[in-house]
């Protein structure tokens, strides 16, 4: 009766699929999942959950491409729904994890994923924002693009990380539009 989590893979490029494995067995919703592979095939897992009586976020990985998941972590503790989570893995194997709670929020894990970091606000605007996308390039720079309702309607804005998180640029506003401009995708080339 509730919203939880599964998994499948694939070892042949997409051809067949392994059956379907249940992640999640909470007593509330588990969905908005989020999944990033790092360069040892590790898998990340960030997904929100509604079972502490607001939405919070929950992480955990694999490092068995998918035959076996660590014990799940919960990564908010926010009276705000935290929600929505966008999650990248650097050249390090170390999982970068953004959210919204009415702004965009992000943390992250110096060791692979077992503790992480204390949470950092990325934005302060005067509305709403959220609905991050995220994505590491082949330097680790970390690239952020998100929706806010600022400017009256909502646009998108993007911010960049060029040292693992520690510092970010000033927001930049990526859309003028007379209509919604929402959810945005990015990805780096090389």
């Amino acid at each position: 009766g509730d919203m939880a989590l599964y998994f499948k893979n694939s070892t042949d490029g997409g051809v067949t699929w392994s059956s379907s494995r249940r992640l999640t067995w909470t007593s509330g919703n588990s969905y908005n999942s989020a999944i990033a592979v790092d360069s040892s095939d590790n898998l990340h897992l960030a997904w929100n959950d509604d079972t502490p009586g607001n939405l919070e976020i929950y992480y955990m990985k694999s490092t068995d491409r998918g035959a076996t998941w660590s014990a799940r972590q919960r990564l908010t503790w926010d009276p705000r729904e935290s929600g929505w989570p966008a999650i990248a893995a650097d050249s390090s194997g170390n999982p970068h994890l953004f959210w919204s709670d009415g702004e965009v929020c992000y943390r992250k894990s110096t060791d692979g994923g077992d503790t992480w970091l204390a949470f950092k606000r990325l934005t302060y605007t005067a509305d709403n924002s959220g609905y991050a996308t995220v994505v590491v390039d082949n330097s680790d720079d970390l690239h952020v693009a998100w929706n806010d309702y600022t400017p009256g309607n909502w646009e998108i804005f993007y911010k960049k990380s060029s040292d693992e998180g520690v510092t970010w640029t000033t927001s930049k506003r990526i859309t003028w539009t007379s209509l919604a401009s929402q959810y945005p995708g990015i990805d780096a080339d090389s």
